[in-house]
């Protein structure tokens, strides 16, 4: 397995970053939206911010999973055993 360089740490930071604040911003305005559109004061974003949140973690857990099966944990798998 390869080491990764300063370049491949600041993607990997990258794409955490945009997992975890893209949906819930999007959660968060799309709740601002439909609250001002339907009148309900903080429901929908409370909601939003919610399901935000939920596709948050979702998404770092696919990122995380792909990243163990792609081999980022076998070189102490090897040197462990």
């Amino acid at each position: 397995m390869t080491q990764l360089t300063p370049l491949g740490l600041l993607k990997i930071l990258a794409q955490v970053t945009a997992i975890m604040v893209i949906p819930v911003v999007g959660g968060t305005v799309a709740g601002i939206v439909i609250d001002s559109s339907l009148g309900t004061a903080p429901l929908a974003v409370l909601i939003g911010l919610g399901i935000g949140t939920l596709v948050s973690v979702i998404g770092i857990w696919i990122l995380i999973r792909t990243g163990v099966r792609k081999g980022y944990t076998e070189t102490s798998n090897r040197h462990g055993s």
